[in-house]
């Protein structure tokens, strides 16, 4: 399980974590946009409309263009690093096949990373593939017998790169713009929650830029989505749970992030959604909501190792008193 499946989970012990999240969530009001347009509007333009006639095309396309986007920005701030921890290795891994295919794919990213004036249009198809080998964990299907000329030799449909590289087209002018990210901007790729996302069976963001979360989407909806919104609170609280809870005694790997604002980032129609975290919750909220988190986890820990030295759950409100 993972924190989406949790927050959609009918369960009865899923839906009390939902609950405890639910009354801080921000509504459709509580966000602004960078462009001044309405939130969440017919104010936004479709600048890439979604042509799709498979619906998997879009969903293939949503993951590699968050790849994409991620590369673009090593890039411009030249963080090599981007390519560590890519959820698509566990998948290339499970393949079973020689390690030089997915070392070249890296090796290419590398290049296009230190090299300021190489194309993006050069990584499309590793995006492609890194995509659909991420999916091919995030959807479970590890067990399952693979096709692996599909996953590493057959030919990406033309569709599918021509809506990429009009993604990459709207992503260069709408965020690559100095009041969203600069050359010496703190930036996390695909962030985790350390001990947060342990306890919800695993989590993870797009991307954390100067104080911003973001998750990136390609959905044709303009329309405003609990479930997106609430999504985005959760990746909060696990942030701020791991905070608080990241003494010497948990051995967890987690870069800490100060979250000021949660952003929507919608490709197709070039719009930045932003909720002021800072300034629309209290710090007296917050702890109210961490304590009443700690107490769900005593008795739901998630993907915990019974080896951590934090099995005892009475760790976990200790470090909120």
């Amino acid at each position: 399980m993972s924190l989406v499946s949790k927050l959609t989970s009918k369960k009865p012990s899923d839906k009390q974590f939902r609950d405890i999240l639910v009354p801080i969530t921000p509504t459709k009001k509580d966000y602004y946009t960078i462009s001044g347009n309405k939130p969440f509007s017919n104010d936004y333009l479709t600048l890439v409309p979604n042509l799709f006639s498979n619906r998997y095309y879009a969903s293939l396309v949503g993951t590699a263009f968050d790849y994409l986007a991620r590369f673009r920005i090593a890039q411009y701030i030249g963080k090599v690093s981007v390519i560590k921890n890519l959820v698509a290795e566990t998948g290339y891994k499970y393949l079973g096949v020689s390690p030089n295919i997915y070392s070249l794919w890296m090796n290419q990213i590398k290049a296009f990373v230190k090299d300021p004036l190489m194309s993006p249009i050069y990584l499309y198809d590793i995006a492609i593939r890194l995509a659909k080998l991420e999916q091919l964990v995030r959807a479970s299907t590890l067990h399952k017998e693979l096709d692996i000329d599909y996953y590493l030799y057959a030919d990406n449909p033309e569709e599918v790169l021509t809506d990429l590289e009009n993604l990459m087209t709207v992503f260069e002018i709408r965020f690559m713009i100095p009041d969203l990210i600069k050359k010496k901007s703190k930036v996390i790729f695909n962030p985790n929650f350390g001990l947060g996302s342990l306890l919800v069976g695993g989590a993870d963001a797009d991307l954390f830029i100067d104080g911003t979360l973001y998750d990136f989407k390609t959905t044709k909806t303009k329309g405003f989505r609990t479930n997106d919104s609430l999504q985005l609170i959760g990746y909060f609280f696990l942030n701020e749970f791991a905070i608080v809870t990241e003494p010497k005694e948990i051995n967890f790997k987690y870069k800490q992030m100060q979250i000021e604002r949660l952003a929507f980032y919608k490709g197709r129609f070039g719009e930045v959604e932003y909720f002021d975290v800072k300034n629309s919750l209290s710090k007296g909220d917050i702890k109210t909501k961490l304590r009443e988190l700690a107490d769900y986890f005593q008795n739901n820990m998630g993907d915990l190792p019974l080896h951590s030295k934090i099995n005892n759950p009475t760790l976990l409100l200790k470090h909120l008193t």
